[in-house]
């Protein structure tokens, strides 16, 4: 397990609105048999999972099973997502346009996503999120 700080830039359209954010995170990184898992606490408090093999990344974002998000991303797939807030839970579906994870020379990986989130047929939103671990 090797100790990473986590720069996070968010951007998230929705509508015609457009937001960017951007955080720092201390983690930890685990990189084992073509399997690449990071962990960090988003905002200091609610723990983020991540898990990325291939072509595939899922995240776990939550502090207990009632209040919890759960994503997968596979390149050009509809994947299934949950949502669960105080115990409701609300299915949604990615569809992930991008996803790349890349050594940078500095010595940092960067991870890139970017999907489109659905409930049901409706658009809740465009999303790109870049991760550079260092």
């Amino acid at each position: 397990m090797t100790a990473i700080t986590i720069n996070l830039t968010s951007k998230i359209t929705q509508d015609n609105d457009t937001e960017t954010f951007t955080r720092n995170a201390p983690g930890t990184m685990t990189e084992k048999d073509g399997v690449t898992r990071i962990a960090y606490a988003e905002e200091g408090e609610i723990p983020v999972k991540m898990l990325l093999k291939d072509d595939e990344l899922l995240i776990r974002r939550g502090v207990d099973q009632n209040n919890y998000s759960f994503m997968k991303f596979v390149p050009g797939e509809k994947e299934s997502c949950r949502y669960v807030v105080e115990g409701r839970q609300m299915d949604m579906v990615s569809v992930t346009n991008l996803l790349e994870y890349e050594p940078q020379e500095d010595g940092s990986n960067k991870l890139r996503v970017e999907y489109d989130l659905f409930n049901g047929l409706y658009l809740i939103g465009n999303y790109a999120v870049t991760l550079i671990f260092t």
